[in-house]
């Protein structure tokens, strides 16, 4: 609570909680009021002091003697006489928190600039700052420091209602016990321990979905004998100290054995965890536990609560669940995996400490990890890559055989330059040209010069059988409708049918109306005068016992076959 420049209200309000805890209405809960003050500093800016629980008034109005000012208490036209880090100074050395006030509002720290502005900054007692607007932007001052002063945020009320009443703006602070200790502390943890109620709107103690709240010790050899022992917890960070031989220990590892997870202990501690599930028959045995006895963990998942129940003789439901009436039920389910935990001992600890490899296999397990999706992407990953070194291998095989090829290629294109010389080389290109024209038309034809036929495969294949008439009852009437339209189907297929079959015979003429087209068309005219001219140069060739000129279409052929092979080598190298 804090006012300007003045802490005169601070007992008054201290009074009154006194008055309201004696009243004990049921209505009241415990209240902590923490005194401030809002002072005016010499440089214009405003600085928050706020002082331990038990101080009042007098150190208040002590604090602001120290600080030099004198002006009107309740006012802000006066200042201290003191600079912001000497304020800074005085308010700690009274025990209290300084926080620079609305920094980026009127009055506040980042309106100031240079050697003043730079003096703040540098002040190591400064560990938060009220911000107003969390989006506005820091001085470069404040950024080139890299400093990370917590923001918060107040009401500043100046009046009961309004935009900023009392309430309407706040901060949630994180404290086992509120003290200014705590506070200190929960501000230089930041994030961690604040939340602004302009940036968070849920439940401030909310905490993991999963909590063991509570173990529980029956008829153990030292615990739970005569009344039931249990320790409850909270669902942060919980602390059990004690003297050797108090119990650590036992509490631990009796947690361990109710969760069932006594099997992730390492072989080298089995043995000695075997005293926590054992029972003893003279003071001297090793065992820990009776024949009667129960071990009960209470374990919150989610907003379901759930008692994991352990005995020595095996009579108590391993998983009861508490139901909407309050009434505990049986459940299934296996204890390890519903109820996930880890525990781990001191000696377990040592134990894992020896393999350097075993940190990582906690935090492989951990689910936010994925480690499943994980190895199944990874496996899926290393079969890629294994297939892909497989075809670099077979590809770097292939490739070996370049060089001779391309020494074959070399020879023939010597071979086919001696034709070309001979002067017959316009006969024999028009001829291996227009036999590529043929080779290539004939092939385009065969591609569709059945299509007729598959059309009518097609209709065969689509249209529906008879349906067996026998299971139907003509004299019902839905009957008789259901085979009337079956038949209504099977008239539109047969007409289906009949289309595709009208459409075959197109087909079948288009390819009789193109063979006769091909037949009398100059291209085939040109085909037939190439042959014709190479057939004469064969003649005039072997009666000038040059040679036959099919050796050159041979020559050409292998030529195309060596340049393809090439190509598909240029190819596999870009893979």
């Amino acid at each position: 609570m804090t006012d300007h420049n003045t802490g005169a209200w601070i007992d008054e309000l201290k009074d009154a909680l006194e008055e309201l805890k004696k009243e004990k209405h049921p209505d009241f809960r415990m209240l902590y009021l923490f005194p401030g003050v809002e002072i005016s500093v010499n440089s214009g800016i405003h600085i928050l002091a706020v002082l331990p629980l038990d101080k009042g008034t007098g150190d208040i109005d002590t604090l602001l003697g120290a600080v030099g000012f004198s002006g009107e208490k309740g006012k802000t036209n006066h200042a201290t006489t003191k600079s912001p880090v000497e304020v800074i100074i005085e308010i700690i050395n009274a025990g209290g928190l300084a926080i620079p006030a609305h920094v980026d509002q009127k009055n506040g720290l980042f309106k100031l600039a240079g050697n003043t502005l730079q003096q703040v900054l540098d002040c190591e007692q400064i560990i938060a700052m009220e911000l107003c607007d969390q989006s506005a932007q820091t001085p470069q001052l404040y950024k080139d420091k890299k400093l990370e002063w917590t923001k918060i945020l107040g009401s500043d009320a100046h009046h009961p209602t309004g935009s900023k009443s009392p309430g309407s703006h706040f901060t949630w602070v994180k404290m086992g016990t509120p003290s200014l200790e705590g506070l200190r502390l929960a501000l230089l943890d930041g994030s961690l321990s604040i939340k602004r109620s302009d940036s968070f709107t849920g439940d401030p103690n909310e905490h993991g979905h999963l909590v063991i709240e509570s173990v529980s010790v029956n008829n153990a050899k030292y615990i739970g004998r005569e009344n039931t022992f249990e320790c409850k917890f909270n669902p942060w960070l919980n602390t059990i100290i004690g003297g050797r031989g108090t119990g650590k220990s036992t509490l631990l590892e009796f947690l361990r054995l109710t969760l069932r997870r006594d099997k992730e202990l390492p072989a080298a501690l089995k043995d000695d965890f075997n005293k926590y599930q054992q029972d003893y028959e003279s003071r001297h045995d090793d065992g820990l536990l009776t024949k009667n006895a129960k071990l009960v963990a209470a374990y919150r998942k989610d907003n379901a609560k759930f008692r994991i129940q352990w005995s020595f003789d095996g009579s108590v439901e391993p998983i009861l669940e508490a139901g909407a009436d309050g009434d505990w039920q049986a459940v299934p389910g296996e204890i390890a995996q519903r109820f996930p935990v880890r525990i781990y001992s001191q000696k377990q600890i040592f134990e894992l400490a020896k393999r350097p490899q075993a940190l990582l296999s906690i935090v492989d397990d951990a689910p936010e990890v994925r480690i499943r999706e994980w190895k199944e992407n990874w496996s899926e990953l290393k079969t890629r890559f294994l297939s892909l070194r497989a075809q670099g291998r077979e590809i770097e095989a292939s490739l070996n055989e370049e060089p001779r090829l391309k020494g074959e290629l070399d020879d023939i294109m010597r071979k086919i330059a001696v034709f070309e010389k001979a002067g017959y080389t316009d006969v024999l290109k028009s001829y291996q040209r227009r036999q590529r024209q043929l080779r290539a038309v004939e092939n385009w034809g065969k591609s569709w010069t059945n299509s007729g036929e598959r059309i009518r495969e097609i209709s065969g294949m689509i249209l529906p059988e008879d349906i067996d008439k026998s299971v139907f009852d003509l004299d019902r009437n839905a009957d008789a409708a259901c085979l009337t339209d079956i038949q209504d189907v099977l008239t539109k297929f047969s007409r289906v049918c009949e289309q595709l079959e009208t459409i075959a015979s197109d087909v079948d003429q288009i390819a009789a109306g193109w063979k006769q087209t091909k037949e009398k068309s100059q291209w085939t005219k040109a085909i037939d005068d190439a042959l014709s001219e190479y057939q004469q140069l064969r003649a005039q060739l072997a009666d000038a016992g040059a040679g036959d000129p099919s050796e050159y279409g041979r020559l050409v052929q292998q030529r195309q076959f060596l340049e393809e092979r090439l190509k598909t080598f240029d190819s596999r190298k870009k893979i």
